[in-house]
């Protein structure tokens, strides 16, 4: 399970390598805002993720009793609801184009979700 662990965190650095490279136009396919929203290189970037963040999500509600056991209860339930206000405010802040809000959101739904996942994949 570790082995299949670094293929998954491969797979998100990657995309994040990708999503964070410049690029040469400020094309958007979709816009969020007049500044905000994915350009075709944001997309692919994205899609990188989610083939390695999916299969990290999916497992941690597999091992949900064990992270409960392992963690406790409100430990283990307070990281999920923090994690799920950290997507909504990461959705609010590229709406509203507020940076401060986008990116404090990131560090905790980043934080909050590796916890999990640390602790889904540690056996």
């Amino acid at each position: 399970m570790v082995r299949i662990f670094w293929l998954y965190l491969a797979l998100v650095v990657a995309g994040l390598i990708i999503l964070a490279w410049p690029e040469e136009n400020d094309l958007m396919l979709i816009q969020f805002s007049d500044t905000h929203g994915p350009s075709s290189l944001d997309l692919v970037g994205i899609l990188i993720i989610m083939f390695g963040y999916v299969p990290m999500a999916i497992e941690i509600g597999k091992r949900f009793t064990h992270l409960m056991r392992k963690l406790g209860k409100w430990i283990t339930f307070s990281l999920i609801i923090l994690s799920s206000i950290a997507l909504a405010i990461i959705a609010w802040g590229l709406y509203s184009e507020n940076d401060l809000a986008l990116w404090l959101s990131v560090l905790m739904s980043t934080t909050t979700q590796g916890l999990l996942i640390y602790h889904a994949f540690r056996v």
